[in-house]
């Protein structure tokens, strides 16, 4: 008898996700993700995630804008047409779909309701051997034009090793700020 010891996003990911309506404005949901500790919410009115809101889309969005968070609704400025995954799918499905979309949060969807969310930090939590997907895809951005300088991450320092909130290309490696600071004098 052979025993199945596959990772499924199910085994990953978040169940209790946090959402907000699309009616909601900017400043509340910048709220629910102060007091929960979070950079995203799922935006949904009814089952199935409607849309997604995250820190980066309201400070590209709103506040280099100069606009008034109370007064812009969640549905004028959170991404739609959201790309998901099944919670039975393997977890190495997932991180290849995060890394061939560029996306960071995938909502997990069964029968059009949302179960949770899997983020990257889940996936490397779960199934270290997966930062090389995550590391590469990575990579791949700084090559198309993208600054990881600019925009640090989340991931493995290729310096010690440690995932890290923070992490930043040098010289073709991907380190954390302490590492940047050792190879840079």
């Amino acid at each position: 008898m052979e025993i199945d010891t596959k990772v499924t996003v199910h085994d990953a990911m978040t169940s209790n996700v946090i959402t907000v309506s699309p009616v909601a404005s900017v400043a509340e949901a910048a709220l629910l993700m102060t007091k929960f500790k979070i950079g995203s919410l799922i935006v949904k009115s009814n089952s199935e995630p409607e849309g997604l809101i995250t820190e980066s889309d309201i400070i590209r969005k709103v506040v280099s804008k100069d606009l008034k968070a109370s007064e812009i609704t969640i549905d004028e400025i959170m991404t739609k047409n959201l790309i998901s995954i099944q919670p039975g799918s393997e977890l190495n499905e997932a991180a290849r779909v995060m890394a061939k979309n560029n996306i960071r949060r995938l909502p997990v969807v069964k029968s059009g309701s949302l179960v949770g969310i899997l983020t990257s930090t889940d996936v490397l939590m779960v199934s270290p051997e997966l930062t090389e997907l995550l590391v590469e895809n990575a990579r791949m951005e700084n090559q198309n034009g993208y600054s990881t300088d600019i925009n640090p991450f989340q991931g493995v320092c290729e310096g010690c090793g440690n995932f890290m909130d923070n992490i930043n290309e040098i010289d073709g490696k991907f380190l954390c700020e302490e590492c940047k600071e050792d190879v840079q004098g």
